[in-house]
């Protein structure tokens, strides 16, 4: 009989999803500067303005583009960024935090320049650490259970071809010609299925190499990251008109998910704090981050009520979220959005650190 072999879905579709760890995040790209200048009334657009133009021409602001240097008695930035309501303008103030590990949201707090957001968007807390861990330990194991059953698939493969071999020799030295074609027959056909089963051994043997090499590759990047992560003290802020600061981290908390950043040498658009002893239940309430890089979405919800010292809302929260602001309807800030998930009961809901535990915290460090 012969052996059956692994199947594709068993060993390369079932590892390639458990090496699915991380999303590492691109190296931010180059920006051309771009010049506009005005020639019979009419404004034109270019990276290489002709000379007679040089010396009235404009520099434009792209998106994306690097932020300008500030100025001695401190930059406006976002002074004339469009904002309708107060639910925009408090979208405004909010930002999008990149760590060598992760991404998550922030917000303004004060006009100087700080920052509010979560301590696990810009340091490796031990839950995560747990957690990865965890996944990292059984991809390995998984790993080494494939490799476990590709070794023996392949001394089987041995196997099989030398019953090969031996039907071969069979059918070479059997004096009965009717036994001989039998035994030719049964070698053909063997040796058929022998060579299918190696051929699609061999491309799976070659894919499950790749995706292996995929996994080690990550594994490698994410222990580079986590420990550089651990010693960074400035960190990549992207503003709502997707200009790029670094901010400097000011504190992070010992005992609650937050920590203070500072963009240095800029007046900054700041939320306002709001009482979160005011709420009542089913007031409206608004979630403003970047999830799945997604810049400034808000969601909307209403306050359900308090949970272990967390606002608890039936707002969406996503991991991006992380860090962001939960506002009420005028637009001041209520909490600081986070990802917990006390229990399995409370899944569908999303959770925020109280405004005032962020005062409380760093209320002496802000001016």
């Amino acid at each position: 009989m012969t052996p059956t072999p692994l199947t594709r879905h068993m060993v390369v579709a079932s590892l390639a999803a458990a090496f699915i760890l991380f999303f590492l995040h691109g190296v931010p790209g180059s920006y051309a500067q771009i010049y506009k200048y005005k020639k019979d009334g009419i404004w034109h657009y270019t990276d290489a303005p002709p000379r007679e133009v040089m010396a009235t021409s404009e520099k434009v602001t792209a998106k994306g583009e690097p932020a300008p240097p500030p100025l001695s008695e401190g930059t406006p930035l976002l002074a004339g960024y469009p904002a309708r309501n107060d639910i925009e303008r408090a979208a405004a103030a909010t930002v999008t935090v990149k760590s060598s590990l992760s991404q998550g949201s922030g917000f303004f707090i004060t006009t100087a320049g700080h920052i509010v957001t979560n301590k696990h968007v810009v340091r490796v807390t031990q839950a995560q650490a747990d957690k990865a861990d965890a996944h990292i330990e059984r991809v390995e194991k998984r790993i080494e259970y494939y490799d476990d059953r590709l070794t023996a698939e392949r001394r089987r493969m041995g196997q099989y071809k030398a019953r090969i071999e031996n039907l071969k020799k069979a059918s070479e030295t059997e004096p009965n010609e009717e036994r001989r074609k039998v035994y030719q027959a049964d070698y053909r056909q063997n040796l058929d299925q022998y060579n299918e089963w190696r051929r699609e051994y061999s491309e799976r043997i070659q894919q499950y190499k790749s995706e292996k090499k995929k996994f080690q590759d990550q594994r490698q990047n994410y222990n580079y990251g986590r420990s550089v992560a651990n010693l960074a003290q400035s960190f990549t802020v992207v503003l709502a008109d997707h200009t790029e600061f670094y901010a400097r981290l000011v504190k992070i908390s010992a005992t609650h998910d937050l920590a203070l950043l500072k963009i240095d040498g800029y007046r900054t658009p700041a939320l306002q704090p709001g009482a979160t002893g005011r709420l009542a239940q089913s007031d409206a309430v608004y979630a403003i981050g970047s999830p799945a890089a997604l810049n400034n979405s808000v969601t909307s919800g209403i306050f359900s009520g308090f949970e272990r010292g967390f606002l608890q809302t039936n707002a969406h929260i996503y991991p991006g979220n992380s860090g962001g602001p939960l506002v009420a309807a005028d637009g001041r800030v209520l909490g600081v959005n986070t990802f917990k998930k006390l229990t399995h009961k409370f899944e569908g809901l999303g959770f925020a650190i109280p405004i005032e535990t962020v005062m409380a915290e760093f209320g002496g460090l802000l001016p």
